[in-house]
């Protein structure tokens, strides 16, 4: 449970709450007191009774939810005071949620218990947000998720407002995230083969990077992948819904880019076809990144670009584009991306995230960062505290 919660950083805005974990059918720890998630320890646990309190209660009430966790920054505070359910302006927020977030009226488990109905977040009125899950980490992800587009409410209105997902678009996504990405790649694991020198030292390049990534706010849980190119006709790609701090070597997918072919080896990242679109598309691009970070997402769910300030850096890395609409892992997302990252090396896609490309992983990386750090300054996340463009 500590390693979990230690999950949400608290780099740019600080999330106070409370977590809970089922322990057994009688009993689950409880952290008390709002204070910083990230900095909860062990002396903070209380053994509680599962027939004790209104944690307690949602325990009881929901077999299938094993980690709980009620959060509170200011723009949760902001966007949960309100009567409606809020439309869903973010892809990895439909995942969880569908077309709507509902909002739990008050803090009685009851309530709460309702709004959480097919879902597994909530909003509670003027108070924060509820995150729930399988498991404690998959309830942490799921509140930075909420958090998120709770940014995005209250930042997007530099930008114009968020533009709410199509309902049936998004009802669609939460039901194959269900029904299919959830269940990928759960074996406990592949046999390892062993590797090439080159090959292995790239595998372990990128698990290395995506946990970097994970550490920086750029990607959460299993959203977000990573990709290098092997070779003229392969790539290596990180596995799909396999949390960045499990995964091994031989869980990294060696694919071919023209067939998309890769064997009997993990299920690789639903956006597979998109890399490799890339670098059937781009010769010079080595390795691309697709992140669900804070800021960028602020961009993507107001459908926004920017414009880089230093000629010099926009001269090598090119503005901040936006990409065609496309629905998710399809052929036509990919047709969109490639088309839009022939002018510039970082995009936004409508609705989903972001996408780096580079000659390197390292490369990309440093551009995805630094995307990141120019869009939250921009929306004046970091005021006083990020580098200007010729420091990115």
């Amino acid at each position: 449970m500590m390693d979990a919660l230690k999950g949400i950083h608290g780099k740019f805005k600080k999330l106070y709450g409370q977590a809970a974990l089922r322990l057994d059918q009688d009993s689950y720890l409880f952290t008390g007191g709002n204070k910083l998630l990230s900095e909860t320890t062990e002396a903070d646990l209380v053994m509680c009774d599962i027939k004790t309190g209104g944690i307690g209660e949602i325990f009881r009430s929901r077999p299938d939810i094993n980690g709980i966790l009620f959060g509170v920054t200011m723009d949760l505070v902001t966007v949960s005071d309100r009567d409606e359910p809020l439309r869903t302006a973010l892809e990895d927020l439909a995942h969880l949620t569908g077309a709507e977030l509902k909002v739990s009226q008050d803090t009685a488990p009851a309530s709460i218990v309702a709004a959480l109905e097919d879902t597994t977040v909530c909003l509670v009125k003027g108070a924060g947000g509820i995150a729930t899950g399988s498991n404690i980490r998959k309830a942490v992800a799921g509140m930075q998720i909420l958090e998120k587009a709770c940014e995005a409410e209250v930042h997007g209105k530099l930008l114009g407002g968020t533009v709410a997902l199509d309902r049936e678009l998004a009802e669609s996504i939460r039901e194959e995230f269900r029904s299919d990405y959830v269940n990928r790649n759960e074996e406990q694991s592949v046999p390892f083969v062993g590797f090439e020198e080159e090959e292995f030292a790239l595998r372990v390049r990128l698990i290395e990077t995506g946990k970097e990534l994970v550490r920086q706010d750029l990607i959460y849980g299993s959203w977000g992948n990573l990709s290098v190119r092997y070779g003229e006709d392969e790539m290596l790609i990180t596995p799909s819904s396999m949390d960045y701090f499990t995964i091994k070597p031989e869980d990294i997918v060696r694919m071919n880019i023209n067939t998309l072919v890769y064997g009997e080896q993990r299920i690789p990242s639903s956006e597979s076809s998109m890399h490799a679109a890339l670098y059937r598309t781009l010769p010079d691009c080595g390795a691309v990144i697709h992140t669900h970070s804070n800021a960028m997402s602020v961009f993507a769910a107001c459908e926004a670009g920017f414009a880089l300030s230093n000629p010099e850096v926009r001269a090598v890395i090119g503005d901040v584009l936006v990409t065609g609409r496309a629905k998710p892992a399809t052929p036509e997302l990919a047709a969109a991306v490639c088309e839009t990252m022939k002018k510039t090396h970082n995009a936004v896609i409508p609705h989903h995230g972001a996408v780096f490309i580079g000659p390197s992983i390292d490369v990309a990386y440093r551009i995805a960062e630094a995307a990141e750090i120019k869009a939250r300054n921009i929306l004046g996340f970091d005021a006083g505290t990020v580098p200007d463009d010729t420091e990115e």
